[in-house]
């Protein structure tokens, strides 16, 4: 079953519960796997009940394993977030929309200055702006999310119009942004990840890509593209207090 072909709420709720922990997965960085591998886990698992992808259940057992590893097991999967996500060198799978679509693959382009602006129609955001680009991978999952909640909330009151209009948002941010790069960037993980958490995480975006597919065409990156490191941040929506 795909998410497009079951949007009761508790499909939704699933959803959305596996972007949010995704989103924090990134947001708060290597050194907070500890805190953040389990609830990882715990929205795969309900994913895998409710959708049975194929994919997903190998991903689970690995992160049941390493959600209960040893300070020096950690230590190996912090540095290894780094090297794909984060530097002192450029990393090896840079999590931003604009590196994946741009054609001179660099950060601060077009893509960011977009979801800046679909952000702000919602009246939000990023926390970070002036340190992590709008369209860091962490945010755009929080906001896939954010998307999903208003919808629950509508189908809860009943307001079908409202279900509608973010129904609309969702799918035109899927099908215009993240849906766009993310098999791209969970192939990126899996061709560079030398540990099997990361390994599992490249089969879980890729999971959340076929749950919800965009009928557009999805980027090419090259890996020897420019790349920039950024620094380890954590990284959310807030409401905007400029009112548009």
């Amino acid at each position: 079953m795909k998410f497009f072909e079951d949007s009761s709420s508790q499909a939704l709720k699933i959803h959305c519960e596996l972007l949010l922990s995704l989103s924090q997965f990134f947001a708060k960085g290597g050194e907070k796997l500890p805190h953040t591998l389990s609830p990882l886990l715990k929205s795969c698992l309900a994913v895998d009940n409710h959708f049975k992808p194929d994919q997903l259940y190998l991903s689970n057992e690995v992160l049941a394993n390493y959600s209960q590893a040893n300070g020096e097991e950690y230590l190996l999967m912090l540095y290894e977030f780094n090297r794909l996500f984060v530097g002192p060198r450029a990393p090896v799978a840079p999590p931003y929309e604009s590196v994946h679509l741009n054609t001179d693959h660099l950060v601060m382009g077009e893509q960011t200055l977009t979801v800046r602006k679909l952000y702000r129609r919602e009246n939000l955001q990023a926390v970070w702006q002036r340190h992590e680009p709008d369209d860091f991978i962490a945010t755009e999952l929080e906001f896939a999310a954010y998307l999903l909640s208003r919808i629950i909330e509508a189908q809860t009151v009943r307001n079908n119009a409202k279900v509608q209009l973010y129904k609309t948002l969702y799918d035109e941010f899927w099908d215009h942004h993240l849906g766009l790069w993310l098999e791209t960037f969970a192939q990126l993980v899996a061709q560079s990840a030398k540990h099997p958490v990361f390994s599992a995480l490249s089969s879980i975006l890729s999971t959340l890509s076929k749950l919800h597919p965009s009928n557009t065409k999805e980027a090419n990156y090259e890996t020897f593209a420019p790349q920039i490191s950024r620094r380890s941040s954590c990284c959310c929506l807030q409401p905007n207090p400029i009112q548009l």
